[in-house]
């Protein structure tokens, strides 16, 4: 991935890492994640199948399936708040539409609710605008999760439109909201 997201990046209260799909790693992460309640992820796509690991074998295959996406223009960040892991967050550049895609963000449930995913964009979105100068991000989310809808709102997405029906997850299709934020959205804020 390009450089300013291939090192560790830090905000007021987070550290966003690259971590090694390694059995200490996954240790650490299932650690955490083995007291969560499924049902609080339900449009998190933590895995293919969409469902929490359940063991340390799985979580190192849920790295490994991030790792994947990295090689392919991606990249994955574990967020980390007072040297606790609380979630993953997940971009995608593309050069030639000059966007940046963020793909996932997902917390803990002990983490929700307090700033962090907003804080995480904060910290991206001013690198991909500063640094990288994309000339759009973009984020989609299922219309059903009011949580990232109401996010997409607060950091200042506007929204494109909503394709009906394009995700199926446990037995159902769901619309998918399509958000953007350009540069000169962006600048606009600043100058606030």
């Amino acid at each position: 991935m390009i450089k300013y997201f291939s090192r560790n990046l830090h905000s007021d209260r987070l550290v966003l890492k690259h971590l090694v799909p390694n059995l200490q790693n996954a240790k650490m992460i299932y650690d955490v994640l083995k007291n969560e309640n499924p049902k609080d992820y339900k449009y998190e796509p933590l895995v293919p199948r969409h469902v929490l690991p359940k063991s340390v074998k799985e979580t190192l295959n849920m790295m490994n399936h991030y790792k994947d996406f990295e090689d392919k223009d991606g990249c994955v960040f574990y967020m980390f708040y007072n040297n606790e892991f609380i979630g993953v967050r997940k971009l995608c550049y593309f050069k030639e539409a000059s966007t940046l895609k963020f793909s996932t963000v997902w917390l803990i449930r002990s983490a929700r609710r307090k700033g962090f995913a907003k804080e995480s964009f904060r910290l991206l979105e001013d690198i991909a605008f500063n640094k990288l100068k994309v000339n759009r991000i973009s984020r989609v989310n299922i219309k059903e999760n009011k949580d990232s809808e109401i996010l997409a709102k607060n950091i200042g997405f506007i929204l494109d439109g909503i394709s009906r029906q394009p995700v199926f997850l446990d037995g159902h299709f769901y619309d998918l909201m399509i958000w953007s934020k350009l540069h000169t959205d962006y600048l606009k804020e600043h100058k606030k």
